[in-house]
Formats: C-alpha cells, structure tokens, sequence
C-alpha cells in the first residue's frame, strides 16, 4: 500500500513536469511569472504554501524549480495531492489537505491499556492524518505486543471521515493468546545447578499451576532481568568473571510457544583475600568498623555481602554526621591464585547537622503524625542510621504509596535540610469476608476501619464475625501518641460468645469495656497495661452435662474485673514473614479488683527464627510456651478461664479442648499449668514462593494438668505428641492453610483431628 501510494504521488509530479515542458512558448518576457495564486488550502496558511514554493513573481518558469517545490510540498506531510497549472504568466498551485484526527480510540485490548497505547502511537489528536503515519503506529503497537509474548496480536485502523476534513481513528486489536513458554534451559553451567539458577528467574516453563502464577508468559523485561539474574547468582557465590554471553527465547513452528535459552560462561570461582579499610575517618579504632564487614578473608567472594558491608559502615561512620559519605571498593583479583583482595575506600566528606525538617505532599495526615516519626530533631547531629528508622517508621503507619526523603545543603554549608516528601493512599476500609474452618465450620466477618481517623494517626474500628463455635463484636478506638507522648492509648467495647460444642456442654456469653496504655521501654522492648470489666454468663446447652458444668451456669452471671499487663520483646527481620530474630512475651493477667471472679494468671511465651539456607527460603522456627493460674482469695478458678489446648494455635494433631482434663460426661474440664513447645521448618514449594505459597514440618509436644481436680475429673497425665505437614497460601481468596497431623503420643479420651482446613476472604 505505502508503495504504491508514494508511485502515485511522483507519477503526478512527473504528469505536472511533462505538461510544462510541452507548454507552448512564446517570448522570453512570456516566461516571467507574473503572480502566484494558491487553491484548496484550508487549514495551511497561503504564505505557509509560497513558502515552501522555489518560485516566486518575477521569475523565469522552470521545470527543475517545479519538481523540487512539489517534492517539499509533500514532504511537509500537510498534503495528499498537489498540482502545478499554468494560466497564461499566472502560476496557479493546487493542494488538497491531509485530514486532521479528531479522535483516537481502541477496541479488543485487555493486556496493555488505553493509556499505555496512546503512549505509544504517534498520531494524536489535533495532528495530520497521512498513511505513512498510521502504518508506523501499527507497526509500534504490534512490536508492544510482541514485547509482552502476544505474537499472535492482530491489530487493523478503521478510519471513519467527519465534516470539516477530520477523521476518527479506531485501532481495532484481536490480541489472542500469550504465546507461552515451553521450555527454560541454561547451557555452560558446571558449578551452579539448573534448579537453583532457575529457581528465582520471572519466566519459567508451563506447569500445572501456571494457570495462576502466569510466570510461564514471555516478555521481552523479563528476559532481560533473567539475564541479570543468573550473572547476580554466580557473582554471589564467587563467580566474578562470569558472561551471560545471551538470553534467547526462540518460537516454536506453530508460533504458540517459546524455547528460552541463557548460555553462560562462569570463569574460575574467587575466594576473599586481604581485606583492607582506607580513608580519612578516625572517630572510631579500626578494629571497631572491622566488626561491621560481613566477610572475612578465606569466603568465596559476594557482591551481595559486600554491599550488605558498606550499608552496616555507612550507618556506623554516617551516625557520626557524615551525611555526604562515600564508600568505594576497590578490588584486585590474582587470577592465578583465585583471590580476591578488597579494599574499602572511605570519604567522610563533612559532618553535619540537620538544620530543618521539611514535610510535604500530606493533604490529609498533620505533620505533627509525621514529625513524631523522624528519629532526628532539628540541631540534631546527621545520623545515616536514624534517618533509615525514620524512613521505616513512616512507612510503617501505612498511611503512604510513596515516601522520598532527601538531605539536601542548606543555606548553612555545615547543616543539612530533611525534605520529606509524602505521598497519600486511601486508610479507610470496608471488608466482609467469609471461609471455612474444619475447627469452626463457616465463618463470616466484616469489619470498618478509618486507620487515619481525622488525619491525626488515630485507628476506629467496628468489626464482628461469627462462625459455628463463635460470635465477637468488637469497636475499638487507639489513639498512637496519647497526651503527645509516646503512648499508645484506646478503648475497646466487646460482646463475644463462645459455644464449644464439639468439646463441652456450655456456652459463655461475655460482654464488656475495656481500656489500654501502651509504651516502648526500649527499641525492641514493649509494654501494655490494659483493664478490662465484663459480665459473664455460662449456660448450659446439652441434654446432659456434668454437675460442675451446672454449678457454674447456677453461679452466673459473674462481674469480671481484671487487669492485665503485656510484656513482649521483639527483633525479627519481618513480622509478617520472619526469617530471623526472637521473640519474648510475658503475660500477666490478675482478676479481683472487685467483682465476683478471682484469679492470678501468667503466661511466657518465646520464639526463635534462624535461616537455614544461605537465601533464607529454609527457616528453622521454635517456639515455647508456658502457662500458670489459679483461683485466689478463697475462690475457684471458673471453667471458663482454664486453659484448654488442642488445634491450629497449639497442639496440631487434636481438636480445640481436645487433651487434658475430661469429666465424668467426658466434656472438656481444662487446666491450670500447661508446657508446649513447637518446632517447624518452613521451606519453599518449588515455583509458588513468589506467590506466597509455602511449606512446613513441624513436631508438637504438650503438657496440660490441673495437680487439684475434683473427683469426677479424670486426667491421665500424659504428655501429647504429633507429627505433622502443612501448607500455607496467601491465595487471591484469602490466607489459606492446609494441615496434617498425626499423634504419636495420645490419651485414652482424647479427641484427635487428623486434617485441618482454614480459608478466609475479604472483597
């Protein structure tokens, strides 16, 4: 089409040319141009046209000058056709206009939208329409498509006319199927496996479940950051010279499918020699920023530890005000002997220190919920370490999309300004929900939530749900920094009702108010006091159950009044998903500041996380629990308040108040003094990590007894054990977790569960 268009446009310049020369001549004076008149122009100025023009009043009539003005007429692209006549000594130039757009539309797109096509084409409304430039944007959409693993995208331009010389433009796209991958192969690997090269690659070849990861889809980024990927693995494991001389992904015949192939050259494998610090910084003994490297001499060399090295010396050097620190790493690699010698170069460059700190960008949260949060204060000396904090402890309050912190000079060389710039998301929230539960049947929830309430950082909750066993409601109102201190205030008002009727005959009914003070003692360190009132009601609701069942629904409703106090202790690298770090919490709860109900209760409880592979995807996790209480003051400990173990969140293996104590009626009785302890490895499920799909193994002990029970309670005093699996999935439905347990160790009453099964949503 485009050829045959250009054959036409110069098949009219020659016809024009043609008809010139063969124009009757008359005297020279007849060859003079005695004036120019333009026809047809619309849009394009008349002067716009003579300028493009090589003649001009005056001049001689010339063939060569004819030609070259048609050819720049065209080129200008304002123009389809263009005609040169002769009336007599008038030159009369005839130009018909290329359409104008008006509008630009798509149709059939899904994979790519609106406005990353319209970043692509070069037509725009309001700009002349021609051919040549709707063939050039379709060609730019297919490669876009091409580039996502579309090749099987098929892409036309309608193109429907409008008054006033305009057109509309629909580009009508039929984007098929991504073409997928079939294969993913690494060639010239020796040392490194396939499985752990591939392993962490965004593409990777179809499976049965690449109906939901969809990292079986081949696109051009990918490709490249697979690339760099495989070259990251080798340089961390020692590898510095290595190549990825190409990444190639290859069509099959049929065009439905892709062969990718990375060829590699891994060189000799380096270890860590010398390892030397160098610079100007003196306010530390060199053994001290010694202590900060991550590698030693006699490892294999790590890029990855090495940046992990200077992001530990920036923090300790730039806690000093070097706010301009400059750490470079010089290497010298011994081919022959494969060592590497390391040398960090250190600049402190100034120190300084802040001289103001700027907020911007919140339209809705007041700075001062900001400001609380930066670990430095104006006249502060410059800390690298303190400015990393406040930059966490900003993105912790989760009222931000983007967050930049700059430091630049101020007007003062030796002072600093802290620009904090924010960027505002929505904190308000609206979720109902609904799952399943092989310990509580179907569950509902819902629940609204303003986690920015008034912009002053403070949470307001109403939430309720309600499953076969359970009923909570809950409002609930925190405010972070009570009296502008750094304590966490708030009040919580509740109704919950619990009704185990798998394992007992009775319900309980509590409804009550409750109030709470938090503050840090230290980094890591925590503590929150919290008082709670209630009336309890304990109902029976079996055809038969035991007289101490009866006993206590004859006594109720009891007035609760108890206060309690949490102590927890916490370094974990990641609280959603930990990988390393411990954690401390000591409870302790004393019912008896009035009311009806008198006990002492303490619990302590300890986890530990440790990485087991060098990349933390095999994390060792041990936790320990124990647990006291008793009646005091003469009283009872009500059944209610006893402990019951069994179930997801203690002993897997048996159901929730399936081991321990039992009456007579063999109903659930509980205990006083409980021991429990897990240990799980958690490791990835080959291709689902990225997903937040993961493993785990895990053994189970505990202990659950009561040194005083009654005469129709039995207990055989029996420590419990079970093995067991498990998998966990944060999956589009909700968090879901899929358990198999198997006790080895069991009482005779006990209840045992075999497969637990939980899934919730929210939407």
């Amino acid at each position: 089409m485009k050829f045959s268009y250009l054959i036409t446009r110069y098949l009219s310049a020659l016809i024009i040319t043609v008809c010139l020369l063969v124009l009757p001549t008359k005297g020279h004076s007849e060859e003079i141009i005695a004036s120019i008149r333009v026809e047809g122009a619309q849009r394009i100025d008349t002067d716009t046209v003579l300028s493009y023009i090589e003649l001009a009043e005056g001049d001689e009539f010339s063939v060569k000058s004819v030609r070259a003005s048609v050819k720049a007429l065209y080129e200008t692209g304002y123009f389809k056709d263009i005609a040169f006549n002769r009336e007599d000594n008038v030159l009369v130039v005839v130009v018909k206009e290329n359409p104008i757009v008006n509008d630009i539309t798509f149709s059939g797109n899904k994979n790519l939208s609106d406005e990353d096509l319209e970043e692509i084409i070069k037509l725009q409304p309001n700009t002349i329409y021609t051919r040549s430039r709707t063939k050039q944007d379709l060609a730019l959409l297919q490669q876009a498509y091409r580039s996502k693993g579309m090749f099987l995208a098929k892409i036309d331009i309608e193109v429907d006319k409008k008054d006033n010389n305009q057109v509309n433009l629909v580009f009508k796209i039929k984007e098929g199927d991504k073409s997928t991958v079939r294969e993913v192969r690494v060639i010239g690997n020796k040392n490194i496996s396939d499985e752990k090269l591939l392993d962490d690659l965004m593409i990777q070849a179809t499976d049965w479940l690449s109906w939901y990861t969809d990292d079986n889809t081949y696109e051009q980024e990918k490709l490249y950051f697979d690339q760099s990927q495989i070259k990251n693995i080798y340089l961390d494991a020692g590898y510095i010279n290595v190549s990825v001389d190409s990444s190639i992904a290859e069509l099959t015949p049929d065009r439905s499918a892709f062969i990718v192939t990375h060829t590699v050259r891994e060189g000799k494998r380096f270890r860590l020699g010398d390892i030397t610090l160098q610079g100007n910084f003196d306010e530390l003994p060199e053994e001290e920023l010694y202590k900060e490297l991550t590698i030693a001499e006699g490892e294999w060399y790590s890029r990855q530890q090495i940046k992990f090295s200077i992001n530990k010396l920036n923090d300790r050097i730039g806690d000093f005000g070097y706010a301009f620190l400059k750490i470079n790493v010089a290497t010298d690699a011994d081919t022959n002997s494969q060592i590497v010698n390391l040398a960090f170069n250190i600049n402190k460059g100034r120190r300084v220190y802040v001289n103001r700190i700027k907020i911007s960008g919140n339209t809705r949260t007041r700075d001062e919920v900001i400001r609380r949060k930066v670990s430095m204060v104006e006249g502060d000396i410059f800390s690298a370490s303190n400015l990393r904090r406040t930059r966490a402890r900003i993105n912790s309050l989760n009222f931000f999309k983007n967050i930049k912190i700059t430091n630049p000079i101020s007007s003062d060389p030796d002072k600093v300004d802290l620009n904090i710039e924010v960027e505002e998301k929505p904190t308000g929230a609206f979720t109902v929900g609904a799952g399943y539960s092989s310990a509580e049947g179907f569950l509902a929830t819902a629940s609204v939530s303003q986690n920015n309430f008034l912009g002053r950082g403070q949470k307001l909750a109403l939430s309720f749900s309600l499953s076969a066993d359970t009923q909570n409601y809950n409002l609930s109102f925190t405010e972070p920094y009570f009296l502008g201190k750094n304590l966490s205030a708030g009040f919580d008002i509740f109704k919950r009702t619990t009704e185990p009727t798998s394992s007992s005959s009775y319900e309980t009914d509590r409804v009550g108010v409750g109030a709470r003070l938090g503050f840090p003692i230290s980094h890591n360190l925590y503590n929150t006091v919290s008082y709670r009132i209630s009336k309890v009601e304990v109902n029976n609701t079996g055809t038969s159950f035991s007289r101490l069942i009866q006993a206590q629904a004859d006594s109720s409703p009891y007035l609760q009044s108890m206060i309690s106090n949490a102590l927890s202790w916490n370094n974990v690298d990641n609280n959603l998903t930990p990988t390393s770090g411990r954690i401390h919490k000591l409870f302790t709860d004393f019912s008896g500041l009035g009311g009806d109900v008198k006990f002492a209760r303490l619990v302590s409880e300890h986890q530990l996380y440790w990485p087991i592979s060098d990349n933390k995807k095999w994390v060792g996790h041990l936790t320990g629990r124990v647990g006291y209480t008793q009646g005091i003051l003469g009283e009872d400990l009500p059944i209610y308040e006893r402990f019951q173990l069994g179930g997801t969140g203690s002993i897997r293996g048996f159901k929730r108040g399936g081991l321990g104590p039992r009456t007579n009626l063999n109903e659930a009785y509980g205990g006083t003094m409980y021991e429990l302890a897990n240990a799980e490895i958690i490791f990835p499920i080959y291709g689902l990590t990225e997903k937040g799909v993961s493993g785990f193994i895990f053994t189970d002990a505990a202990h659950l007894h009561d040194p005083d029970l009654p005469s129709d309670v039995t207990d055989d005093e029996t420590v419990r054990a079970s093995i067991g699996a498990g998998i966990s999935w944060n999956s589009p439905f909700g968090p879901l977790k899929m358990i198999w347990a198997t006790p080895l160790i069991e009482g005779d009453n006990d209840q045992t569960r075999i497969f637990d099964f939980s899934m919730g949503a929210a939407f």
